[in-house]
């Protein structure tokens, strides 16, 4: 890239190993100098100029979670994570609304946000033992 890009700009660049493996995924206000302070691991980089700061912090989420680049952290969690926490708040709503009937001395929204805090509490133990 020296020599490649003379002056500052926005938007999104890919950092690439001399294999040529997409290594990473990011975006900045000054793309080229944002690329040179990255550790030096990678061979090369390819850049997308863009204009609207909102679009290319979408546009790089995306990508990322698509691709899955190496050296990206965030946004790359599986879907099957996903899918399992969907449908663990859709057992609780299903067992509160459940109850509720049975009860019916209190409204759904109570029994439905009780048993979702219970759950919360849970994962948020289940997070605090794993570091």
């Amino acid at each position: 890239m020296p020599g490649e890009y003379d002056s500052s700009f926005m938007g999104l660049y890919a950092l690439y190993d001399e294999k040529d493996n997409l290594i990473y995924i990011g975006h900045s206000t000054d793309v080229p100098y944002r690329v040179k302070r990255h550790d030096k691991k990678h061979a090369y980089a390819k850049c997308k100029e863009m204009d609207d700061l909102a679009e290319t912090q979408k546009l790089e989420i995306k990508l990322i979670r698509r691709l899955k680049p190496p050296l990206n952290k965030d946004f790359t969690r599986g879907e099957s994570e996903t899918k399992a926490f969907s449908c663990a708040l859709e057992l609780d709503v299903w067992k509160a609304i459940k109850i509720k009937h049975a009860v019916k001395d209190m409204p759904v929204a109570d029994i439905v946000n009780d048993a979702l805090r219970k759950q919360m509490g849970r994962w948020i133990e289940i997070g605090n033992e794993a570091g």
